[in-house]
């Protein structure tokens, strides 16, 4: 008997779990078993793991309908809760590892690149979507801050495995740090004026202005207090407690209406950063949690998140083919800005990493995340954008998969 014949025997059983707390624990299991058998597949074949996950998903309901519609139903209930888990995860994973200094603006190409990766396409999508359907401008510009991430769940253990000069790792490795973070912060500004904030340049800047203060101020304190306390306990279960206090603070600066991801990144940053500033305030250097532990849990809890949003984003997505030109037609959008913004900036020595640079575009966990929190927000184009972002993930996949597989870059002997 076929798997999907099998399924489709097995799945009404589970009509009879009905709603209740035992189906939302049974989807969750059921997600995390497939993202385990996903990455045990992309082992042997290279299949991006998201090209998996969502296959997976589309199987089991749009294509099969072989999950229960109360199962999609808990899972979509939980997408804004998993959604802020994996906001605050995301900013504090990559702010962290921002050391300030000459470091992070010495290394120009990476950082040119991340910013270009959020800011050209949020620009140059706002004028498309107005001018080909009509799009409100902040609409336009909203789908170009979510699509302006290049997956550091797949570009960095692409990276790995090639034989590329060291300045050069490194600048992928910030370029895609950078955009995910520049990412949900320009996300985060552009959700706000979809509330009838004007969408003006005055606006603008004494809307950010305001609602960025607050924040800033939060993530600060929280920042100073919490290495503070690190010096008088013991630094065992730093990481999980530390993003404890990550969620904590995202809660509180939610009830003062700030923008609880910016107050999570300056107090990730400031945690990155724990040593020079606890050196400022006279506290001593306690030894913390070992890092093979603490990459352990990360790993772990990212490997969670990933796998749930794109399984989610496989179940409750529509198989359109009016979704699916739109999809075309933007990611050819994104490939000419890609080019436009790789040639220009690797030049000299790094020119040989043009092809390279430009197959690093696959969109991801990020992307994912932040189209599934417009599409619990809902609305016309919340709806729309998600739809159009579930299919340039794959598209970009596939895309990023061919021109990576035809670069002249060699791939390390250890593989």
């Amino acid at each position: 008997m076929s798997l999907i014949g099998s399924l489709s025997i097995i799945a009404p059983l589970f009509l009879q779990l009905g709603s209740s707390s035992i189906s939302i624990l049974i989807a969750i299991a059921a997600i995390i078993i497939i993202g385990y058998l996903a990455r045990a597949i992309f082992h042997r074949t290279k299949i991006p793991e998201a090209l998996i996950m969502i296959a997976i998903g589309l199987l089991l309901v749009p294509i099969g309908h072989l999950l229960p519609g109360t199962y999609v139903n808990s899972l979509r209930s939980l997408a804004a809760i998993f959604g802020d888990i994996a906001l605050i995860v995301i900013m504090y994973n990559g702010g962290k590892t921002i050391k300030l200094g000459r470091k992070l603006f010495g290394n120009t190409i990476g950082f040119t690149l991340g910013i270009f990766d959020v800011i050209l396409p949020m620009v140059v999508l706002s004028v498309v979507m107005y001018v080909w359907l009509g799009w409100p401008l902040v609409y336009g510009a909203i789908l170009g801050a979510v699509l302006g991430e290049t997956s550091t769940v797949i570009v960095i253990p692409i990276i790995k495995r090639l034989k590329i000069q060291r300045e050069m790792y490194d600048a992928l490795v910030l370029e895609t740090t950078l955009n995910s973070v520049f990412d949900i912060l320009i996300f985060t500004l552009l959700i706000a004026f979809t509330g009838g904030q004007a969408f003006t340049a005055s606006g603008i800047a004494s809307f950010t202005i305001d609602y960025i203060s607050v924040s800033i101020a939060f993530g600060l304190l929280a920042g100073v207090l919490w290495i503070a306390v690190q010096n008088y306990i013991n630094g065992a279960r730093e990481y999980l407690a530390t993003l404890a206090v990550a969620i904590l603070l995202f809660g509180i600066v939610e009830l003062f209406n700030g923008a609880a991801a910016i107050s999570v990144l300056i107090f990730a940053i400031m945690i990155g950063n724990s040593k020079p500033i606890a050196k400022f305030f006279g506290f001593k250097k306690l030894k913390m949690e070992g890092a093979i532990a603490r990459r352990a849990v990360e790993h772990d809890i990212e490997f969670l998140l990933m796998t749930f949003f794109f399984v989610f984003i496989g179940m409750i997505a529509i198989l359109s083919l009016q979704y699916f030109i739109y999809a075309v037609i933007i990611t050819v959008v994104l490939l000419a800005i890609r080019y436009l913004e790789v040639w220009p900036v690797l030049r000299s020595k790094f020119s040989e990493y043009r092809p390279l640079t430009f197959g690093l575009m696959e969109r991801g966990t990020t992307v994912a995340v932040l189209a599934a929190i417009l599409f619990s927000i809902g609305g016309t184009y919340n709806d729309q954008i998600f739809y159009i972002c579930f299919m340039v993930i794959i598209l970009t996949n596939i895309v990023g998969s061919l021109v990576i597989s035809r670069t002249r870059v060699k791939v390390k002997p250890d593989g």
